[in-house]
């Protein structure tokens, strides 16, 4: 697994938040917060070493999120495992 591969999914991500319907507040605040953690791993890759705790963080908004929002869930589940890959 390479940034690369994590910058598409995060393009991706974005993709699937404009299209569902809306998170609702301390949802999306926390969603916001692993979006920008997630673009500064992928930045800054060897400074902010953060992979196992940002798929558990990714992880954790999956189960909170995954029946109302099914398509942003799919995409933090492959996020989650390539952070997972990365980490191992």
């Amino acid at each position: 697994m390479t940034q690369e591969q994590l910058h598409d999914l995060l393009r991706e991500l974005d993709a699937a938040r404009g299209q569902a319907d809306p998170v609702d507040g301390e949802r999306h605040q926390r969603l916001d917060e692993l979006v920008e953690s997630l673009e500064q791993q992928r930045l800054y890759p060897d400074d902010f070493d953060q992979y196992s705790a940002l798929a558990d963080q990714t992880r954790d908004i999956v189960l909170e999120i995954e029946a109302d929002h099914p398509a942003i869930a799919n995409v933090l589940n492959a996020i989650s495992g390539v952070l997972r890959n990365f980490s191992a």
